[in-house]
């Protein structure tokens, strides 16, 4: 079995190559735009063969076509490891204890009391790890507060009360399967399992889990783990029917390469990465003009995560933008104005969004949406930050720590002292770039939309998969200078989070700070960028306007 080291020496490789070949790929499809009108330069550009496979031979295009398909190829190969990690059998016994348990029970648990029960079941079976586990992080709808595990065992009668005999048998049988029979769980990290922040899945979540959870036994969870698998291919196919093969492969090369897709590997938890999915699909729709069917995909997608409604930003701007400008129709039909496009994507969204939430009050009750909301809202105060937390917000509070492996105290405290205002700068750069999004297309709009969540959010590293929006958009647009930058700066940001875990290991807080700056970096980038496009289209527009006004006053004058 190779070791992850290997594996991450090749994806600092890979990553190289990607770069060169995009950047190289640029100023090919430059010249042959250039070549366009030149008929006999065009055919030297196209006939003449840069690589050469025994009896085949590429032009410069279809060679570039070919390293995509080797690098995407070579990525995917190397994702995980060169061991059985890849080939399906393996789960990750850590996430599904939460997110194969937690749906299953949720009737019995709520969201408070996974811990209290997985404690209740190892006392029961024999203490894990008694020595050295004396305590965890118990959870309330207010707060988490790190407790001793006596507590939580003290509470174990009231927790067992919440099942039924049978149902407590079962619940055992799944926490020893995942503890100690699938692969025994070490003491480390049975410790950081305790320490976790638990499970945050909204209630349409459970919705959708729930049911899987029950029909697939524990023993056979690695049929449910695939589902995430399966969702990223019809992404990746969306990509391809709304973007194009080229499209479609760099979005598959940048995935075998993210730091972010490092955990939960694909293919070893339960829907971890649905949401994602939609996000691409939603945005392959709307590349096709099927705005309702794109607006439910992204209706989808909030109801899984909450935050991807922050990707509505472009297409909400862009609605508001028409309401205000297009005064040619009269106030009085002032719904008018906005195009029908956006109404039905506003359709597709609320209606399944009505749909989905209208059953999950029936099943679970207004009161499970209500803890979700403060348990989320808990899960990311400031002082509940870890290490693998990304935003904004931490850019200003880094000062150049190379040797600080976990956020300090005092690093939650000055996030804490500066979020007001941070949080009301961030809110001003989205509603300028809102402004900016009115001059771009609704697929690039929306595309853009992981740049409101990097500046309002704090989420885990995993989160950033979110990325993958910004690389379809750019890779489809890349002959322009900033799709080019764009691109280009996500496959940049991936060769530092992958050198810097292979140079500077388990430094975790000085690296998600370094990203974080860099994402600043793009996002002020992409205003100066998208700002520039939007003052030549008004200038255009100005232009528009004036002439007929011109061509009136001359008119009048002869007369």
């Amino acid at each position: 079995m190779a070791s992850r080291d290997l594996a991450e020496k090749i994806k600092i490789g890979l990553t190289i190559g990607s770069i060169v070949v995009l950047f190289s790929s640029y100023i090919l499809a430059v010249l042959k735009k250039r070549f366009k009108d030149n008929e006999e330069a065009n055919k030297l550009f196209l006939e003449t063969p840069v690589l050469k496979l025994g009896q085949y031979s590429y032009n410069a295009i279809e060679t570039f076509l070919a390293l995509l398909i080797f690098l995407g190829a070579a990525g995917t190969v190397n994702y995980a490891s060169y061991s059985h990690m890849t080939n399906g059998t393996h789960i990750d016994e850590y996430d599904l204890m939460h997110y194969y348990v937690t749906p299953k029970y949720f009737s019995e648990l709520g969201y408070f009391n996974l811990l209290p029960a997985i404690l209740a079941a190892d006392e029961e079976m024999g203490r894990h790890c008694k020595r050295t586990t004396t305590h965890y992080l118990a959870q309330t709808e207010n707060d988490y507060a790190i407790t001793p595990i006596s507590f939580a065992l003290s509470q174990r009668d009231a927790v067992k009360s919440k099942f039924t005999p049978e149902k407590w048998k079962e619940f055992v049988h799944d926490v020893k399967y995942l503890q100690r029979d699938v692969k025994p769980m070490g003491c480390s990290l049975w410790r950081q399992l305790l320490l976790d922040h638990g499970f945050n899945g909204t209630p349409v979540w459970v919705l959708v889990a729930r049911p899987l959870t029950k029909l697939i036994s524990i023993e056979n969870v690695r049929i449910l783990t695939h589902l995430d698998l399966l969702w990223l291919v019809i992404a990746l196919l969306s990509v391809n029917w709304a973007f194009g093969s080229r499209t479609a492969a760099i979005a598959l090369l940048f995935m075998t390469l993210s730091y972010s897709f490092r955990w939960p590997t694909v293919g070893w938890s339960l829907l971890r990465y649905d949401w994602i999915s939609s996000i691409i699909i939603g945005l392959s729709l709307l590349k096709k003009k099927k705005h309702t069917a794109s607006g439910a995909f992204f209706a989808y997608a909030a109801l899984m995560r909450y935050f991807p409604a922050i990707w509505m930003v472009g297409i909400v701007a862009k609605g508001i933008h028409e309401l205000v400008t297009r005064k040619e129709i009269p106030v009085k039909k002032i719904w008018r104005r906005i195009s029908p496009k956006y109404y039905k994507m506003a359709l597709g969204f609320f209606a399944l969004s009505t749909l989905l939430l209208s059953i999950s009050f029936a099943v679970d009750g207004v009161d499970t949406h209500k803890q979700s909301l403060e348990n989320m809202n808990a899960h990311v105060q400031p002082h509940n930050l870890s290490s693998r937390r990304m935003g904004f917000i931490l850019a200003p509070v880094y000062r150049g720590e190379s040797d600080m492996k976990w956020i300090s105290e005092e690093k939650k405290q000055m996030v804490e002292k500066i979020e007001t205002p941070v949080r009301v700068f961030a809110i001003a750069v989205i509603i300028i770039l809102g402004l900016f999004m009115t001059s771009l297309k609704d697929w690039e709009a929306v595309g853009l939309g992981f740049i409101p969540f990097f500046l309002l959010t704090t989420s885990s590293y995993y989160y950033y998969v979110v990325l993958l929006s910004g690389v379809v958009i750019h890779a489809k647009g890349f002959l322009k200078p900033w799709h080019l930058f764009g691109l280009i700066s996500m496959f940049l940001i991936q060769l530092y989070f992958n050198a810097a875990e292979h140079f500077n290991p388990g430094m975790r807080y000085p690296t998600i700070s370094i990203v974080c700056i860099m994402l600043s970096i793009y996002t002020l980038m992409i205003l100066i960028f998208t700002g520039n496009i939007w003052y030549k289209n008004l200038k255009i527009k100005e232009a528009e306007i004036i002439t007929p006004e011109k061509k009136r006053v001359k008119k009048s004058k002869k007369r």
